[in-house]
């Protein structure tokens, strides 16, 4: 006869507590339904009781910035001297600006016209990499440049080579697109005519000039603003000369971050440049291709020498260009 076994009323209970904590969830699994919270990258603003002159000039002549937020201004070299402002709207909204002004008049810095790797090509590079492989040729060093033409529909000139000029009927039929240009004696020009039945046309000689790039949209000429119906509040990049040709401003307005730079619009352009007494204006591009860079001197051996970007581009670097403009120090 078999015998029967029973197990002990203490040793089944301990069992079935051993079997529950066997199925517990374990303290180090993962939970999927708490909260992430996501914290926005702060924009810390110092204080700024010191503001700089042109800055001041700004808010005096005009009503762009309705509440000064922080400046500040850094001499690249003799004679080239970079800005950056930042100030709420009249709407309230943020705007961030980098200003470029050279004194041409006492020969230490000159502005150069850059091409993608150098060359005589279609194609385009982002400003940063242009600026260092167009250094070896423009006589000095380039401390600073900024954006050109984003395509090939706008004219262009290189080293006194004509390479674009007729897609844009620059050299025949259309005189109303602006263009700056450096001609060969290395004065700066920005030439053509806002409106051929309201002003009388300024002949020129392409052959004359040495680098050439056009732009979209006057701004300014001679000596009176440009009223542009497009409102479109965007990045952008310009340029303007007075009218002795001794000072050169570039400007590039960082656009499509509603928690850092809006952008700007074309008439707002122009009455900034109104009020640093720019003769003649234009836009050279806007969007994504709006970029300043600086020369920096880094601690890397493999990259002793950097065009790091002053702006805020959406895309990182700035979108790439055909053409740009370059400030050398001679």
């Amino acid at each position: 006869m078999k015998r029967k076994s029973f197990l002990n009323p203490a040793m089944l209970c301990l069992v079935c507590i051993s079997i529950l904590y066997s199925c517990k969830q374990r303290d180090d699994y993962p939970s999927f339904d708490d909260e992430v919270i996501e914290t926005m990258p702060t924009d810390s603003i110092p204080d700024d009781k010191e503001i700089e002159p042109v800055t001041k000039t700004i808010m005096d002549r005009t009503d762009l910035i309705k509440k000064f937020q922080v400046d500040s201004s850094v001499a690249l070299t003799t004679g080239l001297v970079r800005t950056h402002i930042r100030y709420l709207n009249k709407l309230d909204q943020p705007v961030s600006v980098q200003l470029l002004k050279a004194d041409l008049s006492i020969n230490a810095a000159f502005p150069t016209i850059m091409s993608a790797f150098d060359d005589y090509l279609y194609v385009s590079q982002p400003i940063g990499d242009m600026a260092k492989y167009n250094e070896k040729r423009s006589g000095g060093e380039i401390l600073a440049a900024i954006n050109g033409a984003l395509s090939t529909a706008y004219s262009y000139i290189k080293n006194g080579r004509q390479i674009n000029v007729s897609t844009t009927n620059i050299k025949t039929k259309e005189k109303t697109r602006p263009f700056f240009a450096i001609r060969k004696d290395g004065t700066a020009y920005i030439g053509n005519c806002v409106d051929t039945t309201k002003f009388a046309f300024e002949p020129y000689d392409l052959n004359q000039f040495g680098g050439l790039v056009s732009g979209t949209e006057w701004v300014r000429y001679r000596g009176h603003s440009v009223i542009s119906t497009s409102e479109v509040v965007q990045a952008t990049t310009a340029i303007g000369l007075s009218s002795n040709k001794k000072t050169l401003y570039a400007l590039v307005v960082d656009g499509g971050n509603i928690n850092f730079s809006v952008g700007i619009t074309s008439n707002d352009v122009a009455t900034l440049m109104a009020a640093l007494d720019v003769y003649d204006g234009f836009v050279l591009n806007s969007g994504t291709t709006s970029v300043m860079v600086q020369k920096t001197f880094t601690t890397d051996n493999l990259n002793p020498i950097v065009w790091n970007t002053v702006t805020k581009p959406l895309t990182v670097g700035g979108a790439a260009s055909i053409s740009g403009i370059g400030f050398v120090k001679r």
